[in-house]
């Protein structure tokens, strides 16, 4: 009686044993914060050193740790990688080739490959030590004045209006034009990317065109946009001594027309601003020619076509119609 006992009792500890190394091998960490959570709390798990940024940019700094992002193309599931990098001493600060690289070379804009120590906290962005960094060396141009982690960095600092994490999604050079097309996403907004464009010899953020040629660039009215009897038409013009032409129709009638000088000719991009007045339209739909008159024939050239639309009040119906 005495061994039958045992014997049970026996068997209800294995069966206590097993369950309880069932339980702590199913346990894992919290799913993830990207609620910007400033207050992380430590991981349940510590994993090993691993990379944590394969490709992104340092996009801003604080003392001893550097906010880096990465854009990460999910179609639909797009989404911004970030983390917090604390560094120190121990921190290997590398260029492609493995080389020591100064902690002053590494600045806001530039392109990196990130490792964390594999002390992760749960936060958004996630706050982890950097075991190292690599720092992606970028094509040197001796065409432009502003390289593209001094692009980058203009972009990002300008950008006020919203708090939290960014990533570059895009950063191309223009070289013909010399402007720097930068791409950026917010974190909270990855479906409405910002697109800046910058001028590659000043470094000034000047206005993404609403429609634009090798010849024009037109800056407002936008595409499709209604207008009133009278608007102004803004732009720049890289045209012989800056002289071209404009009209607008509304497919049967031309409205108005006119002649602009801008402010300086080619080679040179000069901007000008003019006004359109007409009293009616015939249909609501309007276009805007701007072109060159070619010296030879009087023919138009280098043309550049703004749709339009009239409010309904504008709007003069003929008979026929």
């Amino acid at each position: 009686m005495t061994i039958k006992k045992n014997g049970i009792s026996l068997f209800i500890l294995c069966i206590i044993v097993l369950l309880s190394a069932c339980s702590s091998g199913s346990s894992g960490g919290n799913p993830p914060n990207t609620a910007g959570n400033d207050n992380p709390t430590p991981a349940q798990n510590e994993s090993t050193p691993g990379m944590a940024i394969e490709r992104g940019e340092i996009v801003q700094k604080e003392k001893d740790r550097w906010l880096i992002t990465a854009y990460i193309d999910k179609g639909e599931e797009s989404y911004v990688d970030a983390y917090w990098f604390s560094h120190n001493d121990q921190t290997e600060l590398l260029n492609s080739k493995g080389e020591a690289v100064p902690v002053e070379n590494f600045k806001i804009g530039a392109q990196v490959t990130a490792w964390h120590d594999g002390k992760l906290m749960e936060s958004y962005p996630v706050q982890t030590n950097a075991a190292k960094i690599i720092l992606l060396e970028e094509e040197e141009r001796s065409d432009v004045a502003r390289d593209r982690t001094e692009a980058i960095k203009i972009v990002l600092e300008a950008q006020t209006e919203l708090a939290g994490a960014w990533a570059v999604k895009q950063a191309a050079l223009d070289s013909q034009n010399e402007f720097w097309y930068v791409v950026l996403v917010h974190f909270n907004y990855v479906d409405q990317p910002v697109t800046v464009r910058l001028n590659a010899k000043t470094g000034e953020i000047v206005s993404v065109p609403a429609a634009e040629n090798d010849t024009f660039r037109v800056y407002t009215p936008q595409p499709d946009e209604e207008v009133g009897s009278v608007f102004a038409v803004e732009g720049e013009a890289r045209v012989f001594e800056g002289a071209f032409n404009w009209h607008l129709e509304d497919g049967h009638n031309i409205l108005a027309e006119g002649q602009v000088m801008a402010e300086e000719g080619a080679p040179e991009w000069g901007r000008f601003l003019f006004e359109v007045s007409f009293e009616s339209a015939s249909q609501p739909n309007l276009s805007l020619f701007i072109y060159v008159k070619s010296a030879k024939d009087g023919s138009s050239e280098k043309q550049l076509v703004i749709p339009l639309k009239v409010p309904e009040e504008q709007i003069k119906y003929s008979a026929d119609q």
